[in-house]
């Protein structure tokens, strides 16, 4: 599979968000997920691939992140 040119900056912007957020020493769950969906859209991957219990688990419980369970797989809170 190649990734296409909009996939590939997706991936560069979240990782460019990534670093910003170690250098300031933290990183938000939607900065994880969304450098998850980045990676995961190129190698096609679900997003819950990339994504911890612990993280889903916090998207289910707290987040109000938008879910594509085309793209990203199961919502959280219908994960059992």
């Amino acid at each position: 599979m190649q990734a296409t040119h909009a996939q590939l900056e997706a991936v560069l912007a979240a990782a460019n968000h990534l670093l910003g957020a170690r250098q300031d020493q933290m990183l938000t769950l939607e900065e994880w997920t969304d450098l998850a969906r980045a990676v995961a859209a190129c190698q096609e991957h679900k997003t819950a691939d990339y994504l911890t219990e612990h993280d889903l688990e916090d998207i289910a419980e707290r987040y109000a992140l938008e879910w594509d369970e085309a793209t990203d797989g199961p919502h959280p809170n219908l994960v059992e």
